[in-house]
């Protein structure tokens, strides 16, 4: 499903009405009417009380059609205009007049914010149609006053396009934002509802068609892509009935020090759970035993450390000489941060001609050196602090303008990214972007990383590109964390449990099964 910014969709509109001579009051139309049905279906009884809170731009006259068809159909439904009726143009003021024309209801709110206060008292349900997804000044005056009743009020609240107040690029509130139950977005959805805080000032988010031209998106492009099942089972490669191991790829995971033990086995497992054909784990060999007593399937090579219990600089040649003819090279969790440890990393890196999955600990290993990363086939995998080091910035204004901090990175450094987080966003090295709408907070917990690192690696090892592992073993990742809460809870779900999620994970998708994150209506 592709996802737009506010901006690239005004663009769609006007491709719609200047190449395919849609007039921009049909898309209107659409767009209220298709809203009304749905919402009719889900949270209109009978006599149920509506309350329609308009703005002056088109998201009002959307919600004059609402109202209109409403009003048709025998609710008890009234607009509340928070504007002068004068200051509506267009189809806006077009919509208006249709309303009042048919006998609707309609108080004029002007600067009386106690108004639309009592009419949100006396609704049932309640309809935002106050400002749209262009808006980019704080809200405040009436219509912050009528946004704060809305979200005082405890009832069901439909936002038209997207709730009043949300940033529909950045997904942030200016000042003050709706609250809403459920936003019906038109055409395709919008960067600001994909990304935190806006997924939850969204709530259940269903995409209403209104007849945009399917060339579009090749025409004018698109701003991100969200990962969803449908495009998971286009990419999904089949296994046939006479393969063996070495179908499906080798992996070294190169991990693990003393006392960080588990990383590495986790990722090793992790690899093969994901249908790697053959994974060893590369380990300082003082730590060797007590990962190999906690591994079946996945071998161990231990190489040298002097007894120091981490990967150093003079285990290079042995290192190097057994990933040398690996398919895929993960790398990280668990190796610490020692200067020569780091070293290695840098070394293997430039020398080893495979994929390489760069996670953790060992993106240490280019805070200072990212030029170093100009070899191509990697994906480096970090949360926002990681990132945050490699980047020169801090996690929170990392966390504020993810997409285009991410986008200028990998087209700087012509690698791969999977950018943790809430969202997790995963980036092609030619900077396109996939939206992950999985994953909880049942994931903030040691090790969930790890068993991230390892499903992207076994995933790369089967053929998959490291782009569409990334956005995959994400997607997978979530999904399991996601089935999980809503079997037990948010609290007590461990990183060897998202392990053993997978495979019902991979069924739900490969059936068509999985659930359904953002809807689609037709």
């Amino acid at each position: 499903m592709i996802v737009l910014s506010p901006e690239r969709m005004k663009k769609y509109d006007g491709y719609a009405i200047s190449t395919w001579g849609i007039p921009s009051a049909v898309l209107m139309e659409n767009a209220g009417r298709g809203t009304y049905r749905l919402m009719r279906q889900t949270y209109l009884p009978p006599a149920t009380r509506v309350a329609v809170m308009c703005g002056r731009g088109n998201n009002g006259g959307d919600g004059f059609v609402i109202a209109r068809y409403a009003h048709r159909d025998g609710f008890p439904v009234k607009v509340f205009l928070l504007a002068e009726p004068d200051s509506l143009k267009g189809d806006a003021r077009l919509n208006m007049e249709l309303y009042l024309s048919i006998g609707g209801a309609m108080v004029v709110v002007g600067d009386a914010a106690t108004r639309a206060a009592e009419g949100v008292r006396e609704a049932d349900v309640i309809v935002d149609a106050i400002f749209g997804t262009g808006l980019t000044k704080d809200v405040a005056g009436v219509e912050g006053a009528v946004i704060e009743a809305i979200n005082r009020s405890g009832k069901q609240v439909i936002a038209v396009d997207i709730p009043s107040g949300l940033d529909g690029t950045s997904g942030l509130p200016l000042g003050v934002a709706v609250w809403a139950t459920h936003t019906y977005t038109y055409g395709h959805p919008k960067l600001g509802q994909l990304l935190h805080p806006g997924v939850s000032y969204r709530g259940r988010l269903t995409v209403v068609d209104i007849s945009l031209p399917p060339d579009a998106a090749s025409v004018l492009g698109v701003d991100a892509h969200l990962v969803d099942g449908e495009m998971l089972r286009r990419i999904f490669r089949i296994r046939p009935p006479e393969a063996h191991k070495g179908m499906f790829g080798s992996v070294a995971v190169i991990a693990g020090s003393i006392g960080k033990t588990g990383a590495a086995v986790m990722t090793a497992t992790a690899c093969l759970k994901a249908g790697a054909g053959l994974v060893t784990l590369v380990i300082p060999a003082s730590q060797n035993n007590i990962v190999a007593s906690k591994l079946t399937e996945a071998m161990t090579h231990p190489v040298d450390d002097e007894g120091r219990g981490i990967l150093l600089l003079s285990s290079y040649d042995a290192v190097r000489d057994f990933a040398a003819d690996k398919d895929v090279v993960v790398i990280g969790p668990g190796i610490g941060r020692a200067p020569e440890t780091m070293a290695l990393v840098r070394k293997l890196y430039g020398e080893i001609d495979a994929s390489f999955v760069i996670d953790a600990d060992a993106l240490g290993a280019f805070e200072d050196h990212a030029d170093l990363l100009g070899k191509g086939k990697a994906v480096l995998t970090p949360h926002p602090g990681e990132f945050g080091r490699l980047t020169g910035t801090i996690a929170k204004d990392v966390n504020r303008d993810r997409l285009d901090l991410g986008r200028r990175f990998v087209k700087n450094h012509g690698v791969g990214l999977v950018l943790k987080g809430a969202p997790t966003i995963t980036f092609s090295p030619d900077g396109e972007a996939y939206l992950n709408p999985t994953g909880n907070a049942a994931l903030s917990k040691g090790g969930s990383g790890d068993v991230l690192t390892g499903f992207i690696g076994g995933l790369a090892a089967q053929g998959y590109t490291l782009t569409e592992s990334g956005f995959f073993g994400a997607y997978l990742h979530g999904y399991i964390a996601d089935t999980w809460v809503r079997e037990s809870s948010d609290m007590d779900l461990m990183a060897q449990e998202v392990i053993s999620g997978l495979g019902a994970a991979v069924r739900d998708i490969r059936n068509g099964t999985d659930r359904v994150y953002i809807e689609k209506s037709l």
